[in-house]
């Protein structure tokens, strides 16, 4: 927010702050996505040929159903909610409403950008082979313990680049399958193991990349400096990602003990370190 005024999206001087103004339309959008996702879903299942339908089941409706489709028709439910809200109270007038929602566009346009980047990068990966071809290249070069700290690091380093957690999944996930199911024989908890290191080093750089969606609304709404917040949340989401490097992803690769141990040494690390060093 600029020092010399308001910004575009702050309301008006006098205008009450109400809590439905928030809940009400970020409630339409979590219950429309959901049960959008269940309608699609069931629909789809009843579709298919008796031969090959799976039973009606919470798992199979979600597995075939479009999420995608489902978010979008959502946030537009939540969007005509809150227009509803403002328009109702007074609050706005339906020329405010609309510009504020052109500046609010304006806001997501860059990490929607880097979102479908990421996704074409992804599907470019899968359509030329590259994931066959590293899995084939590195079976025997590199140590199967070694993956899931790569893959951890690899995903921290895309994440804060890109502040798009879900971009960095859809560039990184469809490499780690494969690799995962070569180094580690088809293992079922070797795959996990790399597809929790894809996901927890790729919400690294949503915490604290300062293109970081996550962190531009975080800066808006607490009109704190984008400098100043970034600065302070960096070290906290340092200390979690070398904690789960150096307690999780390494010690569990060798084996030395399971993931629940793992989960539990790094609480106790984290701990440690605020003792010592302070919030």
């Amino acid at each position: 927010v600029a020092e010399g005024g308001p910004g575009p999206l702050d309301p008006k001087a006098g205008t009450p702050l109400r809590a439905i103004n928030a809940l009400l339309p970020f409630g339409t959008i979590v219950l429309a996505t959901f049960g959008g996702m269940l309608a699609d879903g069931a629909a789809k299942v009843r579709s298919l040929p008796d031969a090959s339908r799976p039973p009606l089941s919470l798992v199979s409706i979600l597995s075939h159903s479009d999420s995608i489709t489902a978010l979008i028709w959502a946030s537009a439910a939540g969007w005509l909610s809150a227009l509803g809200l403002v328009l109702a109270q007074g609050a706005l007038s339906l020329d405010e409403a609309m510009a504020a929602w052109a500046e609010g566009l304006k806001e997501v346009l860059e990490p929607m950008l880097v979102l479908l980047l990421a996704w074409a990068l992804g599907a470019v990966i899968a359509d030329v082979g590259t994931a066959t071809f590293l899995a084939r290249s590195l079976r025997e070069g590199l140590p199967r313990w070694s993956l899931p700290p790569i893959v951890a690091l690899l995903s921290h380093a895309i994440s804060f680049a890109s502040g798009s957690s879900f971009g960095t999944m859809g560039i990184v996930l469809p490499l780690v399958g494969p690799l995962a199911q070569a180094l580690g024989g088809g293992s079922r908890e070797y795959l996990l193991h790399c597809i929790g290191s894809c996901l927890g080093g790729a919400t690294f750089g949503n915490i604290c990349s300062p293109i970081s969606d996550t962190t531009i609304l975080t800066v808006l709404a607490t009109r704190c400096d984008l400098q100043a917040h970034v600065a302070t949340i960096t070290p906290y989401a340092l200390l979690a990602a070398a904690t789960a490097l150096l307690f999780g992803s390494v010690p569990v690769g060798l084996g030395l003990y399971g993931p629940l141990a793992a989960l539990a040494v790094g609480v106790a690390a984290m701990g440690a370190a605020i003792a010592v060093f302070g919030t």
